[in-house]
């Protein structure tokens, strides 16, 4: 029988409600609101699952945390600002069709005397009981982070936020941690501004702050935007070939020098420092100068960058233990490959056919090589729509810049 064509609009039409074709069915959205001492957080993912992708993100940097390590208190005009952006995640929630809203509040809102006023009135808006972390369950949350976003981690994770730092020792459990009053917004007002009293307070601070590396890896993860800021402006200043901020790896030594460099001089007199938030500038010195004394004082080797933290974690708390076991760049990688490829299946297939050709030629792979081969093999026809002659040019496009988990920039 002869075909015959039907154009876009025809699609519409005989459908009452067509499904975005980005996205993977019988996945219901799940939001964080992340309430912190500088800024107040909606991250909307597309459901739970071992690599999440993100539907929604917005910040509004409303400075919480402001006051509260002078008087005690959540500023009054913060919290107008924090409850005006809480009402329109709500609403924008509720556009997305979100299944479950989760609030988080941290350190600000733990430690303010009006604290439990500002819940209160949270909770009016969302209809959700907010979940008040502690110090602990910071650090534990940010290193469940990490451990959802690197391939096996050892080391030591850092969470570097508004009012607060966290430490905690990574490897197959989570362990000891400590919380610290070294947020970058902290600092600034216990320093009254000054950069070098700041260093003297942090080195202070950081004497009583024991972790141990829980094994031969000295790898210090550092989570938190201002860092993620500092990250940025290091990767630019030389010339980074990866532009994703996650997985950046540097040495320490490398990286502490740069951070001092970033506390001698204006954030503004960096050639790339436009590119920075500009809300976020004020802080960077602060936030390099927590880095800077806390890679001493830890002795770490390695800075590796993450992009998931406490918000990631807390999805990863969720996930049942067969879920967690799931390899979190071979998940990503499937995905992708079930919404471009033109045969899912196909994917598989040629993991398994490269299973036994590697097995019967002999070639010996390591553990990272073969997640590697599998992850290629599902990325393999995902620019199929790209003319021809540009699809190696597309996909390399593609895998460059698509911010993979449990993978290493190199």
């Amino acid at each position: 029988m002869r075909q015959r064509g039907l154009s876009i609009a025809g699609l519409l039409k005989a459908s009452d409600k067509i499904e975005a074709q980005g996205r993977l069915g019988r996945r219901v959205p799940i939001a964080i609101i992340d309430i912190g001492s500088n800024s107040v957080r909606q991250v909307v993912y597309e459901g739970l699952s071992r690599s999440p992708s993100i539907l929604f993100n917005e910040k509004v940097l409303c400075g919480l945390g402001r006051g509260v390590a002078k008087n005690g208190l959540l500023d009054e005009e913060a919290s107008e600002r924090a409850l005006t952006a809480i009402r329109r995640f709500v609403r924008l929630g509720q556009q997305l069709q979100v299944g479950e809203t989760h609030v988080l509040a941290t350190a600000a809102t733990r430690e303010a005397g009006n604290g439990e006023e500002f819940v209160a009135k949270v909770e009016t808006i969302t209809g959700q009981k907010i979940r008040l972390l502690s110090g602990r369950m910071e650090a534990e949350l940010a290193a469940l982070g990490v451990k959802s976003g690197f391939y096996k981690p050892e080391g030591i994770a850092g969470d570097l936020g508004g009012g607060s730092m966290e430490l905690i020792e990574v490897n197959g459990d989570v362990t000891n941690g400590v919380t610290t009053p070294l947020g970058s917004l902290r600092l600034q007002e216990m320093s009254r501004n000054d950069l070098k009293a700041a260093g003297s307070i942090a080195r202070k601070t950081l004497k009583n702050a024991n972790v141990s590396w829980p094994g031969n890896l000295r790898t210090f993860y550092a989570v938190g935007g201002t860092w993620r800021s500092l990250a940025r402006l290091h990767m630019l200043e030389t010339g980074h070939p990866v532009d994703v901020v996650h997985g950046y790896s540097v040495p320490a030594e490398k990286f502490a020098s740069f951070c001092r460099k970033v506390v001698s001089k204006p954030p503004d007199s960096f050639k790339h420092a436009e590119e920075i938030s500009k809300n976020r500038r004020p802080l960077l010195p602060f936030g390099a100068i927590v880095m800077a004394e806390t890679l001493e004082h830890i002795g770490a080797e390695h800075v590796s960058m993450s992009a998931v933290g406490l918000r990631e974690g807390y999805l990863y708390s969720l996930l049942d233990d067969d879920i967690r076991k799931q390899d979190a760049l071979l998940e990503a990688t499937t995905e992708l490959s079930i919404l471009r490829a033109r045969s899912p299946h196909h994917s598989r297939e040629l993991a398994k056919w490269t299973d036994d050709a590697f097995r019967v030629i002999g070639v010996t792979e390591t553990e990272s090589q073969q997640r590697w081969r599998r992850a290629s093999c599902n990325l393999a026809d995902i620019a199929w729509r790209s003319a021809s002659d540009f699809r190696a040019e597309q996909t390399l496009g593609i895998i460059n810049n698509a911010g993979f988990n449990s993978i290493s920039h190199e």
